[in-house]
């Protein structure tokens, strides 16, 4: 495991708190073991581990299954993996303090472990698992390093959702639910990717969820986005961008680039 110092230090640059550093730290190393098992990273954490590194930090891990699982299996995987991990890099996991939950979704998974916290305080990791048949993989997936900034230099590779995929999904989030992270991942990857693969696919990631495309409702929850803005973010980025401008270059990209049919 790398010096407590070390954390402390790469925190005070970053300018984030240091359960953030200790987070991204422990997550890399938690990757590195569920690499073996059938799961794709997607989402925040993908992009941040295998394409842009100084992207925002992300606090949850998720996934996309390949095959049939349930929570025995995830039970015998995460005990293997936290427990490795323990092994290999130091970092303490409450094993046993492990819990899954099954949604209509897939499954959520918490582990808890700790750094530099003292006595009993301990820092949650949660997993959201995509079930197979709950989401269409439509890209071919890429095997890519993890990229881990640290003095102990782990390498690893996984598997990862193309990022034109990821952006895809980011996008119809827009429409599903209300989180600022989709609003900044949506005007930080914009021009970073191939748009026309991204716009290839988006339509059938409306169909196959059965997300309807409305633009009102979205410039509706302007004032929703803009009061979690600050607090959402503050964790994650060193310095957060004008709500306002982000906000009005993504309602244009998706006005401008986006066609899609509701079913």
């Amino acid at each position: 495991m790398i010096p407590s110092l070390e954390i402390r230090q790469i925190a005070r640059i970053k300018g984030v708190p240091l359960s953030t550093i200790e987070r991204d730290y422990a997550q890399n190393w938690l990757l590195s073991e569920l690499s073996t098992y059938p799961l794709v990273l997607k989402g925040g954490t993908g992009i941040k581990k295998v394409y842009f590194g100084d992207y925002r930090f992300s606090d949850d891990i998720d996934f996309t299954a390949t095959k049939d699982i349930n929570k025995k299996l995830l039970n015998e995987w995460f005990d293997k993996a936290t427990k490795n991990v323990q092994k290999k890099s130091g970092i303490y996991f409450k094993c046993e303090n492990t819990n899954i939950n099954e949604d209509t979704t897939g499954f959520e998974v918490n582990t808890y472990f700790q750094i530099t916290q003292k006595k009993t305080h301990l820092t949650k990791i949660k997993i959201d698992i995509t079930s197979y048949d709950k989401e269409k993989l439509l890209l071919p997936i890429n095997i890519m390093k993890i990229i881990h900034p640290y003095s102990d230099n782990l390498q690893v590779d996984i598997k990862v959702y193309a990022i034109e995929e990821i952006l895809a999904e980011k996008i119809r989030s827009f429409f599903q639910r209300t989180r600022p992270r989709d609003l900044y991942d949506v005007w930080f990857l914009w021009d970073k990717i191939s748009q026309l693969k991204c716009l290839d696919i988006l339509q059938q990631k409306f169909s196959f969820s059965r997300v309807k495309f409305n633009i009102q409702d979205l410039a509706n929850r302007k004032d929703d986005f803009k009061c979690a803005w600050e607090n959402s973010l503050k964790h994650q980025l060193t310095s957060i961008p004008d709500f306002e401008y982000v906000y009005r270059e993504v309602l244009e990209l998706i006005i401008n680039n986006i066609k899609i049919t509701n079913n």
